[in-house]
């Protein structure tokens, strides 16, 4: 019994062998046939979380075209010219290339928050991602991050390890799906997934033994190790199944963002019990735009709005769009005055965007303002109006009808921007 040594569950989770890839170091005689997870119900309702990772300029997304400072902060190689913008109203309008976003708003399927951060921001990617992870200003201090704890409160009973599911690289995400009872799985790609990895046969094999075992039993610990290790490995054969034989009725982008969506679109219309998806862009802070910032987050922008249109008319054809949320998180905005090298840099406040049938349509919060008086005196950056703690409870309360207090600390007030 010497090849684990494990005292606690939480040492077990804490340690990262909560997913996919412990179960070939378990002697034979402790395996035990795989435990099936639970299907997901009709209607149950899924939440996937579109990470922004670098820090999106949503001034350049929600435009404040009818802000003069706009137009004085923004000069040529930044600013949006009025006359392409899409307009929403007098004061704001959407980047030129978000025509998509825009027939979705038409639609009553999309809604944004404005002016959406936290109290001393941190401009640090990493703490203030960190920050944005744990769902707690204090980032990292605390072990278990906002999803994984929201999962441990809304799901105590269920031990299932497919409720929080990560496709695409890992920009925090692992932080984020830590939880004491509820790890999440992480994965780079469904229809490839493999045991942790492994992909010869003699690990393949070794996984197969795993799953296929018999009844023996062991007690304790190391029988929960067992059961987990197990059922990990399942979950590894059903998402990769699901990711393979998925059939999408429309086309995606053939871009990062289109397959990651595309293959989450899979996921939950296979059925897959997960109720909490993440995923972001290959590539790392690829929204960091200090220099040279129009043509690549215009791109970036034109990417997202091929993508996410795509994902819900393809639930919408395959019957699933009604269960699904989508929300965007970046772990801060860019500066209301453009630098000298043709980009913007770090700053506290910045819109989220909300997508699908349950979202009350339109802008939501208060514009920070871009007056000298309005903004942070240091490094022209807005000031916060909504803390994103208050956009997660919302998503928790109302979506999900997971309480919010007990996973972020206190009682946030709710933005007004899911029906």
């Amino acid at each position: 019994m010497s090849d684990i040594n494990i005292a606690t569950r939480r040492e077990f989770l804490t340690r990262g062998m909560g997913v996919v890839g412990v179960g070939s170091a378990l002697p034979n005689f402790l395996i035990r046939s795989a435990l099936a997870g639970p299907k997901a119900e009709p209607d149950q309702r899924v939440v996937v979380i579109l990470q922004l990772d670098g820090g999106n300029d949503s001034l350049n997304t929600l435009i404040p075209h009818g802000h003069k400072e706009y137009h004085e902060y923004r000069k040529v190689a930044t600013r949006i010219p009025e006359k392409e913008v899409i307009k929403l109203d007098e004061e704001l309008g959407l980047h030129p290339n978000l025509k998509g976003w825009k027939e979705l708003l038409d639609e009553g399927l999309f809604s944004a928050v404005q002016g959406v951060g936290y109290p001393n921001s941190n401009f640090s990617h990493f703490e203030s991602t960190n920050i944005w992870m744990m769902g707690d200003t204090r980032g990292r201090k605390l072990p278990y991050g906002w999803v994984g704890r929201a999962c441990d409160v809304g799901f105590a009973d269920n031990p299932d390890p497919k409720l929080t599911v990560a496709v695409g690289p890992n920009n925090g995400a692992a932080l984020a799906l830590r939880g004491a009872r509820h790890s999440g799985i992480l994965v780079d790609r469904p229809d490839s997934f493999g045991y942790g990895g492994a992909e010869n046969d003699e690990q393949s094999a070794a996984y197969r033994k795993l799953n296929e075992a018999g009844n023996q039993t062991a007690a304790g610990e190391l029988e929960w190790v067992t059961r987990t290790a197990i059922t990990a490995n399942s979950a590894a054969d059903e998402i990769r199944r699901l990711g393979t034989a998925y059939k999408p009725k429309v086309k995606y982008p053939d871009t990062s963002y289109g397959r990651h969506l595309q293959a989450i679109a899979g996921l939950i219309t296979g059925g897959l019990s997960t109720r909490i998806y993440w995923t972001s862009r290959s590539g790392r802070l690829e929204f960091d735009t200090h220099s040279s910032q129009r043509p690549r987050h215009d791109n970036l922008l034109k990417e997202l709005d091929a993508a996410v249109p795509a994902f819900f008319q393809d639930l919408k054809q395959q019957g699933q769009a009604e269960r699904v949320l989508l929300f965007t998180i970046s772990e801060f905005g860019r500066t209301a005055k453009e630098n000298g090298n043709k980009g913007t840099d770090h700053a506290a406040a910045a819109a989220q965007f909300l997508f699908g049938p349950g979202v009350k349509p339109g802008i939501h919060g208060t514009h920070p303002g871009l007056g000298p008086d309005e903004l942070i005196p240091t490094g022209s950056s807005l000031k916060f109006a909504t803390d994103f703690r208050s956009v997660y409870a919302t998503v928790l309360e109302k979506w999900l009808e997971i309480p919010s207090e007990p996973v972020l600390g206190q009682k946030w007030p709710l933005v007004d921007c899911l029906a």
